[in-house]
């Protein structure tokens, strides 16, 4: 669907640049924009910045700030239409867009209050991620873990879903916040590599993308670990971004990449190579020492190994770039030569 199938008729604001948005958020009213603007979230101090500016200039100068930077849509468009009436209230919709370009998020305002959060996909991996979040959604919220929907449906037979509003502020956490959440994943069964259901799944995917330098790699280390791990259930793309703070707890969201039978210590794994490498930029020795430094176990170097090869397996079935990937695992295979 064209994106403005998901606008509702109001004056948005396209950010960070009109000509490549990450967000399109409706400005109308100051209320408008202040609860819009929760749904940009940046990370880097140049997209902090530029957010605190214009959220300042659409909070106190609407009208002026609106004229001046703000494109009105005039046409509701056929997702919102659709959703009006499926949830019988009138809704200003703002607009996140993925940087997979597989999803937006909308952001969804009734009479000037957030009432939820729709994701829907734009394309058939866009479909497979919800699918699986959907599914987590399902195992996760039966375990008291994470909230239920609010609504799981289709729109021209594609599927959608609404969730509640998590109202809290995204940031790095400590340590042992984040050791909180996991516990919660955490089941009971240990195995030992070689016997683990996460390591007997990903030798399967392994084969059937072909992908033999990896097959050889994963089974040395399984071999050759005397270690057993948990079996949990792994968040995917645990992240800074995907982790709301609020008075309470710390709630993880964005299930995409969940797995039911995952592996201990990936998703610690996943947050640390995240901010390291993004948000942090570090080189491949840098980052491997940094990862080192906040997860102090016997095995640490065998689990980023196998972190890095269940990376470059997804990033292959999706047709991504794991040049990033490959060259820290030969930089790990060949330390431990």
């Amino acid at each position: 669907m064209n994106v403005t199938s998901f606008y509702s008729s109001n004056k948005y604001l396209l950010l960070p640049t009109p000509s490549n948005p990450k967000v399109a958020l409706a400005v109308d009213t100051s209320v408008q924009a202040k609860n819009a603007f929760k749904l940009y979230n940046p990370f880097s101090e140049k997209a902090k910045y530029l957010k605190k500016l214009s959220q300042f200039l659409f909070l106190k100068t609407n009208k002026l700030a609106s004229a001046i930077a703000a494109k009105k849509n005039r046409e509701k468009g056929e997702f919102i239409t659709y959703l009006e009436k499926k949830l019988t209230t009138p809704l200003v919709s703002s607009v996140y867009f993925a940087t997979a370009k597989d999803k937006v998020v909308l952001q969804l305002q009734s009479k000037d209050k957030i009432i939820g959060y729709v994701k829907f996909p734009l394309n058939a991996i866009g479909v497979q991620h919800l699918n699986n979040e959907i599914k987590a959604i399902a195992v996760l919220s039966e375990k008291k873990i994470i909230a239920p929907a609010i609504l799981i449906d289709a729109f021209n037979d594609v599927p959608y879903v609404f969730l509640e509003e998590l109202k809290g502020e995204i940031k790095e956490v400590p340590e042992n916040e984040l050791q909180i959440v996991l516990q919660k994943f955490k089941k009971q069964d240990r195995f030992l590599l070689k016997e683990h259901p996460f390591l007997i799944q990903l030798n399967k995917k392994l084969k059937s993308n072909s992908l033999q330098n990896e097959i050889g790699i994963l089974d040395t280390i399984c071999n050759t670990s005397l270690v057993s791990y948990f079996e949990v259930y792994e968040h995917g793309d645990f992240t800074p971004w995907n982790l709301i703070s609020t008075k309470q707890q710390l709630i993880p969201f964005d299930f995409e990449y969940f797995e039911e039978n995952g592996l201990e210590y990936m998703d610690l794994i996943k947050y640390h190579f995240q901010t390291g490498y993004l948000l942090k930029g570090l080189s491949v020795s840098e980052l491997i020492d940094f990862i080192r430094q906040k997860i102090t176990i016997s095995e640490i170097n065998s689990l980023v190994i196998i972190f890095l090869i269940k990376e470059i397996l997804r990033k292959t079935e999706e047709k991504e770039s794991c040049v990033f990937e490959r060259e820290i695992l030969l930089h790990l295979t060949q330390e431990n030569v």
